[in-house]
């Protein structure tokens, strides 16, 4: 799929809103498929996906490429795929077990305590030589902030005066960590990998598509969603 094709679909799932947001998951599975295979045959390997929640990554994994893949939730979410229960900086399996594990839109919500025991025990899980996989939506951008968005930009109490009296939200939270938000930037996550002893592979440009810009360093923090594709 060339990158105008890209745009018009995710322009589709984006007009069908919080229904396309769900369809739009096993679309961007396979984008990622296509993006992994750069370095890994994902055929019948075994995959570990943690924070993913309804299980559409490993549905699609398990089905199109037949791998052993386990979606891991903090509460079991079996709405497409089993899910095993457990946490990022506590994972119930052995050492070196699996050739692929997946981080996707999860770091941003882990606590900055447990953030590199996260990223240490996924290194632990992990095979000689496997791949990892982590995704953040930088804090600068525009889609990340979640319920606050687009307002971060101007600190905690302004965002939540603006998301309360111009989008109408009831944002009671009285921080960031009330929202379950620990931001990452794409330098903070650099650091992150270093010190959890993962390799860079690539680094992309996931709905933008234009994986120069990952290179730039202004311009990255920008991206509304950027992946780390690593090795261990």
């Amino acid at each position: 799929m060339n990158t105008l094709q890209h745009y018009l679909t995710l322009l589709k799932f984006a007009l069908r809103g919080n229904q396309g947001f769900y369809e739009a998951r096993e679309y961007l599975a396979n984008v990622l498929i296509e993006e992994l295979e750069e370095f890994i045959d994902l055929g019948g390997k075994k995959v570990l996906d943690i924070g993913g929640e309804r299980g559409e990554f490993c549905k699609v994994l398990a089905q199109k490429k037949h791998c052993q893949a386990i979606n891991l939730e903090p509460q079991k979410l079996d709405y497409f795929h089993k899910t095993v229960r457990g946490t990022a900086d506590k994972l119930p399996f052995k050492d070196r077990v699996f050739d692929l594990v997946l981080l996707r839109g999860v770091l941003q919500h882990i606590p900055t305590a447990q953030k590199l025991k996260s990223l240490r025990e996924m290194h632990r899980v992990l095979k000689n030589g496997g791949i990892a996989y982590i995704m953040i939506p930088p804090w600068w951008s525009p889609l990340s902030g979640q319920n606050i968005k687009p307002f971060q930009y101007f600190g905690f109490s302004l965002a939540k005066h603006f998301s309360n009296a111009i989008m109408g939200r009831k944002i009671k939270a009285k921080n960031l960590a009330e929202l379950g938000l620990w931001p990452m930037t794409f330098r903070s996550t650099l650091r992150y990998i270093d010190r959890a002893g993962f390799k860079i592979l690539k680094t992309t440009d996931i709905l933008g598509r234009m994986n120069f810009l990952t290179r730039i360093p202004i311009i990255r923090e920008l991206l509304n969603s950027v992946g780390f594709i690593l090795q261990k």
